[in-house]
């Protein structure tokens, strides 16, 4: 395995850390991980640990407010951001590593948002989407009220720092998994209005003009997962006809981190739908 790191400058200057994992042999294909929300690309180890072995180099990044890279946490001026970052680091980085080989990107939660409408705004030459932790509409767990609160103070006080209302054990039934991520110092429990509502409002977008996706898709789910709701519709939302729906009966948020028993299935079915598409 050979791992390489380093940082790009955003359009506005922002430092943006990333890192990438390459097999000892010629990579068959590329696997572009878009992370969650308050957490960084370090946290998908199981992914790369999976996937490395069966020939796949992985890419990703800390996004902007994010782990090592620059920005306030918990905080954008514009969703649009993450998602031109995300362009900016394959067009830089992903391509001139591993250029005309397949291109695969898998999103995790936040990272399933920017994830979908990046591939609604630039489908080109992307093989495949892996959404995990996703949906097509703000989670049950976050009242009515607090949405519409968060799109006000989104106009008047976009910037200031309020306590995420999940707490950290709807992530994994894996009291390890929760521990660590509890502890970890590049893991936060904070967000801005501007970012909430930017969520809340790309979610709904992503999920409108996911007809427009004719890629294949793969989602991934735990049936205990509440960060979004509307899954099933937006599964029946999405253009494509090559489409596969896994939701995990018990499983929480993160699906590639939970109970080593069950993350082993997960991972299973995600290479093996990879496989399948290479």
């Amino acid at each position: 395995m050979k791992t390489e790191s380093g940082s790009l400058k955003a359009q506005d200057q922002t430092s943006i850390f990333w890192k990438s994992w390459f097999p000892d042999t010629p990579p068959k294909a590329v696997v572009h991980i878009i992370h969650g929300y308050a957490e960084h690309i370090d946290r998908y180890t199981n992914v790369v640990n999976e996937l490395l072995p069966a020939g796949y180099a992985v890419f990703g990044n800390d996004h902007r407010g994010h782990g090592r890279s620059g920005g306030k946490r918990g905080h954008v001026k514009s969703f649009q951001e993450f998602i031109d970052d995300e362009k900016q680091f394959r067009r830089e980085v992903i391509h001139t590593r591993c250029p005309g080989i397949p291109y695969f990107v898998l999103g995790h939660s936040m990272g399933s948002l920017i994830a979908l409408n990046y591939i609604e705004q630039n489908a080109e030459e992307i093989r495949g989407l892996i959404l995990s932790g996703t949906g097509s509409q703000p989670g049950t767990d976050i009242p009515k009220i607090l949405v519409i609160l968060t799109k006000i103070l989104s106009g008047i006080l976009p910037s200031i720092h309020v306590k995420s209302p999940l707490p950290p054990e709807f992530i994994s039934r894996d009291k390890e998994v929760v521990k660590a991520y509890v502890d970890d110092p590049l893991v936060y429990n904070v967000i801005t209005p501007r970012l909430a509502y930017e969520m809340n409002r790309f979610v709904v977008i992503g999920a409108q003009n996911s007809v427009n996706i004719k890629i294949p898709v793969l989602i991934q789910l735990g049936s205990k997962d509440t960060a979004f709701s509307g899954q099933k519709e937006l599964f029946e939302m999405i253009g494509t006809k090559d489409k596969i729906f896994k939701r995990y009966e018990g499983l929480r948020h993160e699906v590639y981190n939970e109970l080593p028993v069950d993350r082993t299935r997960v991972l299973a079915d995600l290479k093996s739908w990879l496989d399948a598409h290479v």
